[in-house]
């Protein structure tokens, strides 16, 4: 299934892969999240990101940010959004 939330996940995903792979970073976890966009499991998916972004400390603008928390909104479980540790948040 292809939703706006699967294109925010994907849109971010691709968006902090090019960030790490500028810092010289190969972060394989993020072709895992696109994997459960794949599968739909969006919610996993969406976790899963979160995690991995403070796991490999990916720097992440606030405006993706403020679309996963949309997307997670849709999703209903915004917290685990929230988890995201506010210092790798950087204006857009």
């Amino acid at each position: 299934m292809n939703s706006p939330v699967d294109d925010v996940i994907r849109a971010v995903t691709d968006s902090l892969e090019r960030r790490a792979l500028a810092l010289g970073k190969r972060v394989g976890a993020l072709d895992s999240v696109r994997g459960l966009v794949a599968a739909d499991e969006a919610d996993i998916a969406l976790d899963y990101l979160v995690n991995t972004a403070n796991a490999f400390r990916l720097p992440m603008r606030q405006d993706e940010y403020d679309r996963l928390m949309e997307a997670a909104r849709r999703l209903d479980p915004s917290d685990w959004v929230t988890d995201i540790d506010p210092q790798l948040l950087f204006p857009a």
